[in-house]
């Protein structure tokens, strides 16, 4: 009998060292991300109105975009025609909360707040 049934354990370290890997990767994304992060990239989202980005915001985007759940952030709309942040709870039938109290006039001003939201927290970790 030439084969072997996986163990549990084997699966553990599987585990583990997929997640290893996403580690490995998302800290060498962030170094990236942090060498080509500056005023102009900023810019570039803040005026961007649906061109086709530069190489180095849609790495930004896409990191964003491939964050936990409970790391991102979504726009709101609220009933009063503005637009605020929310941020993912993670747990299945539980709503997601407010970030901060900023209220947005605009969908491409909500959306460059969440951006700028995702520029803090790659810079403070």
């Amino acid at each position: 009998m030439g084969t072997q049934m996986s163990t549990a354990d084997d699966e553990n370290h599987h585990l583990n060292r997929d997640q290893q890997v996403r580690a490995h990767f998302d800290r060498m994304t962030r170094v990236y991300l942090l060498s080509v992060l500056d005023d102009e990239l900023i810019e570039e989202h803040r005026t961007a109105n649906g061109k086709h980005p530069s190489e180095p915001l849609a790495r930004f985007l896409t990191w964003s975009q491939r964050r936990p759940l409970t790391e991102q952030y979504a726009v709101k709309a609220e009933a009063d025609g503005a637009f605020r942040l929310v941020c993912f709870s993670g747990r299945r039938g539980q709503p997601p909360h407010y970030i901060g109290d900023e209220r947005y006039a605009t969908l491409q001003e909500a959306r460059h707040g969440a951006f700028l939201r995702h520029v803090k927290d790659l810079t403070e970790t």
